[in-house]
């Protein structure tokens, strides 16, 4: 066995789904929740307010959206199969395309996925492989949008954490990827898309 076989056996080991998972440890909730959340009510507004800090765009509608990247110049969009009834409204003045695989990052200049959910608390978007089975489609684009089911939209981290569902990867988005580890000078989309959006569904 070479060297290389070692590594990808024990890559194909640690990616072999657990048979039972840990418990997460217990803690006090109330504890974990910052004090200014206790006053915050409408958890909708709340998101975007907190998703605009995080340099996040909110669209009121799959309309507005397709008119931002229209605007924006877009010039090929992944649909995630799961969004198809939203095809016509993106279709209309757009190249849109349903597939995507690995020779077509480059062509791929936008990608609209289904979220699992979200988080009022820190604009926080959040994906799983049963939602978004084409990760790299969230990823590697410039702009990414995704399409949050409101009723999966969490108030608080905690709440969120309790709501962890039985995937094996969960991705928590929460603005443009960014980085200010050179020179500490902030530059967005260096790991991930430049341009993060999100619309209720």
């Amino acid at each position: 066995m070479t060297a290389r076989d070692t590594i990808f056996q024990g890559i194909r080991a640690a990616l072999t789904p657990l048979e039972e998972r840990a418990a997460y440890p217990d803690y006090a909730p109330a504890q974990a929740e910052p004090q200014w959340l206790a006053g915050e009510t409408d958890l909708p507004a709340l998101f975007q307010q907190r998703l605009a800090i995080q340099g996040g765009r909110f669209f009121d509608s799959a309309v507005a959206c397709a008119e931002w990247l229209k605007a924006d110049g877009a010039t090929l969009v992944y649909l995630a199969p799961q969004l198809a009834h939203l095809a016509e409204i993106f279709a209309a003045g757009l190249p849109v395309t349903h597939e995507y695989s690995r020779p077509r990052v480059d062509e791929i200049a936008a990608a609209i996925t289904l979220a699992a959910g979200a988080i009022a608390e820190s604009g926080t978007v959040i994906l799983t492989d049963a939602e978004t089975p084409d990760r790299l489609a969230a990823l590697a684009p410039w702009r990414h949008v995704a399409a949050v089911p409101a009723a999966s939209l969490q108030r608080s981290i905690p709440d969120a954490i309790a709501a962890l569902p039985a995937d094996p990867n969960v991705i928590w988005i929460t603005g443009p990827s960014k980085t200010a580890d050179v020179e500490g000078i902030l530059i967005q989309g260096v790991h991930g898309p430049g341009q993060q959006g999100c619309f209720f569904v």
